[in-house]
């Protein structure tokens, strides 16, 4: 696949032997041809392929996805360091399971609207290959469809069913309805600190601990500013309890381009511009939907209970 910049392939594996053989072999091709590699999977595949790999696993940078990735806006702007990283000084590969059982649908929208923007993130740049582990045994089969649409790499062969990225869509498919009871809060430029105190009183009620509560007041902050910096002066601010999770959404009339949103790492020195990449890292899962049709919505999701990967 030397013709492709960036080769991005899925791996549809059937069981640990499959897992173990297919990532090891991908790993140890890397290496053989003096690529740096890092791979990012949940804590217990990286024991399972340091054993496998043996020395070989010293050479080779590991990452638990369930850090990087918990909330899947995080992981494009990890690859973009990678990239950075290397760029034509070395050649370099990586391995990204975003998608394992136990991933909520709403986490899984979002995983496979980040490995459809893959192809746009990295289209063009030096050549690089990423493979992306899909587990047919534990996957609902309509997970594997759509990831093999996402890829045009397939277990090591040009994938015919690979349906291109069209920038159009990514941020207007709808989201599913807020669930009853809805706690609503208009807000305007002198209501930042009452909206803060809103979203705080409501999360304790449903147990959020201090420090989450705290990270979803400031992520909440940023979303209503960036709706009276941005969208039109005011918004409207909406709370609830979904099972295990506090949800907020930040709506407004305002419209958004950029399928990119919230995953363009801020620079250091810039004042404004940060809001949607603070949410992202304040957040288990942010999804982002705006159209003329209905303006945007900033869907902010916090876990009551603590995340175990």
């Amino acid at each position: 696949m030397s013709d492709i910049a960036f080769c991005h392939q899925a791996l549809l594996y059937d069981g640990v032997a499959q897992y173990r053989d297919g990532v090891a072999s991908f790993v140890r091709d890397g290496l053989r041809a003096g690529e740096a590699v890092l791979v990012a999977v949940l804590d217990d595949k990286v024991e399972l392929l340091r054993d496998e790999l043996g020395r070989d696993a010293d050479q080779v940078r590991f990452l638990d996805m369930a850090v990087v990735g918990r909330n899947p806006a995080r992981i494009i702007p990890a690859w973009r360091d990678w990239v950075a990283e290397h760029d034509s000084r070395r050649p370099f590969r990586g391995v990204g399971e975003p998608v394992w059982p136990g991933r909520s649908p709403a986490e899984l929208v979002e995983c496979h609207q980040h490995e459809s923007l893959l192809n746009l993130a990295f289209g063009g740049l030096p050549v690089w290959r990423l493979l992306c582990p899909y587990d047919m045994a534990a996957l609902d089969k309509n997970v594997i469809d759509i990831a093999v649409a996402n890829h045009p790499v397939v277990d090591d062969r040009a994938n015919a069913d690979y349906r291109p990225p069209a920038l159009v869509g990514f941020l207007t498919e709808p989201l599913p309805d807020a669930r009853e009871p809805i706690v609503e809060f208009p807000f305007g430029s002198s209501d930042l600190a009452a909206l803060r105190d809103a979203v705080g009183q409501q999360a304790g009620k449903t147990g959020l601990n201090a420090d989450a509560g705290d990270d979803l007041m400031l992520a909440a902050h940023e979303a209503a500013a960036n709706s009276i910096d941005h969208g039109g002066g005011s918004g409207l601010l909406r709370m609830w309890q979904d099972g295990d999770h506090f949800v907020c959404d930040v709506l407004d009339t305002g419209l958004i381009m950029d399928p990119f949103v919230g995953r363009h790492r801020p620079n250091p020195h810039q004042a404004r511009g940060r809001g949607l990449w603070m949410a992202n890292q304040l957040c288990d899962l942010v999804q982002v939907r705006s159209s003329a049709e209905f303006g945007t919505i900033v869907r902010l999701r916090v876990s009551i209970r603590p995340q175990s990967g």
